[in-house]
């Protein structure tokens, strides 16, 4: 069951990282470390909200209950300070949806945007790419570090280079990681401003919300996987 992530505008702090990129080291008789590569490397979430009020807690906690623990998923929106800027060079605002104090359906009201193109991909790319084609529609470009989803999984850029030029404008491309977990075709919409990835609560219990009958707004903290 895919579950809409909730528009929360508590977040304090939010943390995303790739994990499982190589096996254990393994220390040979000399005493020297082998390191192996994996391939199979996955995104872990961490995010740390405060629900200010009963609209905000109502809406967490449907929001868990559609979860049913570890078995839906959901689009978690990935914050990050440095997102890559529009041609104008202007920071692309993360949130373009309405207020939660207009919404009349707290229970329903999520993290759903309609989508702004900023980067295409200009050429297809096959399973386990870690690298395309990219035109630049409405940005100053990407960068080492930068975040990126396509479709609903994320990317981490490693490097750019220029690839071509064109009558329309230059074309780059882009190595990142981990490889593109499904083909994606020319003309597909890379997501910089507002990047998503798939994932799973890692257990059953992540998102308890620590009611404080003493009056303090109660801060949640929540761990996901990504969901291969």
């Amino acid at each position: 069951m895919q579950v809409t992530f909730p528009h929360l505008p508590g977040l304090r702090r939010s943390e995303f990282s790739l994990i499982g990129l190589s096996q254990e080291p393994q220390e040979s008789i000399s005493g020297v470390d082998t390191t192996i590569p994996t391939m199979r490397g996955r995104w872990a979430g961490s995010l740390t909200l405060i629900l200010h009020n009963e609209a905000a807690s109502l809406q967490w906690s449907a929001f868990l209950a559609q979860m049913q623990g570890r078995i839906g998923t959901t689009l978690v929106p990935v914050f990050d300070k440095y997102l890559p800027r529009d041609a104008n060079g202007q920071r692309v605002p993360f949130f373009t949806i309405a207020n939660l104090r207009d919404a009349q359906t707290m229970e329903h009201f999520g993290f759903v945007n309609s989508e702004s193109v900023h980067v295409v991909v200009n050429r297809a790319a096959a399973l386990r790419a870690t690298e395309i084609e990219v035109r630049y529609p409405d940005t100053l470009g990407l960068r080492p570090g930068h975040l990126f989803s396509i479709a609903d999984r994320l990317h981490r850029v490693r490097y750019v280079d220029l690839s071509r030029e064109t009558e329309t404008g230059p074309r780059y491309s882009v190595h990142f990681d981990p490889p593109l977990r499904e083909a994606v075709a020319a003309g597909a919409v890379v997501n910089i401003n507002r990047p998503v990835c798939r994932m799973r609560l890692v257990n059953e219990d992540a998102g308890a919300i620590p009611h404080d009958y003493e009056g303090l707004y109660p801060t949640v903290q929540v761990q996901f996987r990504e969901a291969l």
